[in-house]
């Protein structure tokens, strides 16, 4: 009796971990677990969205001014927490918009919370990535968000919309 009682509280346990994390925290999950050649974003969600915005590049007032223009509902994103001192110096956001309005976003996870060295912290780097230039927004629908899986970064197969060096172009 008590094994099963143990057993159920570890099931439990698992279950309530894997709740918590965030849908591309499920994707590195999956990509360390089964090395799939290709992950459709929207599998990794439990919640409804109709196009996913990664931005690349530090986000903040003039992205959400673009935002805005597309007639998008957005009042803030804010910047990743501050970890150990540093902020990130260039975010990827992942921005998931439902009519029209924003209703999740995240940041790629990275290292800070596990890396170490002798003298100190390690440089932060991303544990998933897409492959984006600085200053670049790719759209991707929830219909077809799949995306090429190459090591840990995800490149998106058929975005709906590009745009190219915005830190330039919303100075």
């Amino acid at each position: 009796m008590k094994k099963i009682i143990l057993l159920l509280m570890f099931i439990s346990m698992v279950a309530l971990t894997s709740c918590n994390k965030t849908p591309l925290e499920k994707v590195l999950n999956d990509i360390k677990e089964n090395n799939p050649k290709t992950i459709t974003l929207s599998d990794y969600t439990n919640f409804k969205w109709d196009e996913v915005w990664l931005i690349s590049g530090s986000i903040g007032g003039r992205y959400i001014i673009l935002m805005r223009e597309q007639n998008i509902d957005v009042k803030k994103v804010e910047r990743p927490k501050r970890k150990y001192g540093k902020y990130q110096e260039l975010s990827k956001t992942v921005v998931y918009v439902y009519n029209k309005k924003v209703v999740y976003y995240e940041f790629p996870p990275d290292n800070r919370d596990r890396e170490f060295s002798l003298l100190g912290f390690v440089e932060p780097y991303a544990l998933l990535d897409f492959k984006l230039e600085r200053g670049q927004i790719v759209v991707v629908s929830s219909d077809n968000s799949v995306c090429e899986v190459k090591h840990r970064t995800l490149v998106p197969i058929k975005p709906i919309k590009i745009y190219e060096n915005m830190d330039e172009k919303l100075k």
